[in-house]
C-alpha cells in the first residue's frame, strides 16, 4: 500500500472539505474528554473505558478494513487485513498490545477520573515531545534547534501542570497516572514501528487493538457485570456509543484519509488543537474554569508540539516512512 492513489490528488475544494471535517472532529475529540468526565459520575472508570474502547474498536476495525480492501483493489494487490506474523515477531506484538491497548487506556481513564477531562487532554498533548525526545536519545530521529526549543517548552509546561496538580487535593495522583499512560503509549509507538514497516501500520494497529482489547475486556468483566446499564443517563450512553464509534472509530479513518490527502503536517496541527477545544467545551458546557497554571501549561505544551511536529518536521522527514506517519495517526485512538 505504498503507491499513490489517483484519488489522493485532491482539488482545492476537496482540500477545504478535508480541513472542515478535521476541524469538526477536533471539537468532537475535545468533547470526548468532557463526555468521559460526565460518564465517570455514573460508571466505574474501567467499565466506561472498556465500553467505549469496544465501540471505538469495532467502528475503527470496520472502517480500516474497508479502507484496506479499497486500497488493495485500487493498487491491484492481494488483500490481507491480518497478515501472517512470523513467530519471532509475536512476543513484540503481544508486548505492544498489552502496553497500548490494555495498560495505557486503563491507567489513562483512572487518571482522568481523579482529575478532569480538559486536564487529561493537556497531559496527552505531551506525546510528541516525549516521543521525539526518546527518538533523539535512541538515535532513531533527528532533531533541530526548533525541536530542542519545543521539547524545552513542553518540559516547562509539564512542570507547570505538575505544580498545579500539587495544589489541588487528589490531582497529583491523577496526573501521575495520566503521565504513566502517556509514557506507555510512547514506548508502544516506538516498539511497534518495526512491525508496522514489515506488515503495514493499519494491520498492526488492528491486531494490537484486537489482542490488547480482548485482554482489557477480560480484566474489566467483573466491573462490567456490576454496572446498572438500564439506569445510565443519556449523556453517558452518548459518551459510550457516539464517543467510541464516531469520535474514536470513525475519527481514525478521517485522520488516515486526511493524512494521505493533506500530509502529516496539517493533520498534526489539528491534533494539537484538541486540548484547546476541550478547555473551551468544558468552559461553555459544564462551567469548568481552567486554572491559570492549566492555561499556561496548555499554551507551552501546544507551542512545543507545533515546533516539534511542524517547524522542525522537515528536518526529520527523511527518517520517517509512510508507515511511520500513518502509525502515529492511527495509534492515537486511545487519546481521544
Amino acid at each position: 500500500m505504498n503507491k499513490e492513489h489517483p484519488d489522493n490528488k485532491i482539488q482545492p475544494g476537496e482540500a477545504i472539505s478535508h480541513h472542515g471535517i478535521l476541524l469538526l472532529f477536533t471539537f468532537l475529540w475535545g468533547a470526548n474528554f468532557i463526555l468521559a468526565e460526565v460518564a465517570l459520575k455514573e460508571m466505574a472508570p474501567i467499565s466506561f473505558s472498556v465500553s467505549r474502547f469496544l465501540m471505538g474498536g469495532i467502528a475503527m476495525l470496520s472502517v480500516l478494513y474497508a479502507q484496506c480492501y479499497y486500497d488493495a483493489k485500487v493498487e491491484d494487490q492481494p488483500f490481507q487485513f491480518f497478515p501472517a506474523v512470523e513467530k519471532r515477531d509475536w512476543l513484540r506484538l503481544l508486548l505492544v498490545s498489552v502496553l497500548g491497548a490494555t495498560l495505557a487506556p486503563w491507567l489513562g481513564i483512572e487518571g482522568l477520573g481523579l482529575t478532569h477531562g480538559a486536564r487529561a487532554s493537556i497531559w496527552l498533548a505531551l506525546g510528541p515531545a516525549i516521543s521525539t525526545g526518546c527518538g533523539y536519545l535512541l538515535s532513531t530521529e533527528n532533531m533541530g534547534k526548533s525541536g530542542f526549543i519545543g521539547v524545552v517548552l513542553a518540559g516547562l509546561g509539564t512542570l507547570t501542570l505538575a505544580y498545579d496538580g500539587l495544589m489541588v487535593e487528589g490531582y497529583w495522583v491523577g496526573d501521575m497516572l495520566l503521565c504513566i499512560a502517556l509514557i506507555l503509549t510512547v514506548v508502544e509507538l516506538h516498539l511497534i514501528k518495526p512491525l508496522a514497516r514489515k506488515y503495514g501500520s493499519i494491520s498492526m494497529v488492528a491486531m494490537r487493538t484486537v489482542i490488547g482489547g480482548g485482554l482489557y475486556l477480560l480484566i474489566a468483566s467483573p466491573s462490567l457485570v456490576q454496572e446498572p446499564w438500564l439506569n445510565l443517563g443519556m449523556w453517558t450512553w452518548i459518551a459510550i456509543l457516539a464517543g467510541g464509534a464516531i469520535g474514536v472509530g470513525v475519527g481514525q479513518w478521517v485522520k488516515v484519509r486526511a493524512l494521505r490527502s493533506l500530509g502529516p503536517t496539517q493533520v498534526v496541527i489539528y491534533g494539537n488543537l484538541v486540548p484547546i477545544a476541550a478547555l473551551l467545551i468544558a468552559w461553555f458546557s459544564v462551567g469548568q474554569n481552567p486554572s491559570i497554571f492549566e492555561m499556561i501549561a496548555c499554551g507551552l505544551i501546544i507551542v512545543g508540539a507545533i515546533l516539534i511536529q511542524v517547524i522542525d518536521a522537515h528536518k526529520r522527514r527523511k527518517y520517517k516512512s509512510k508507515e511511520d506517519d500513518e502509525l502515529s495517526v492511527v495509534s492515537s485512538a486511545k487519546q481521544e
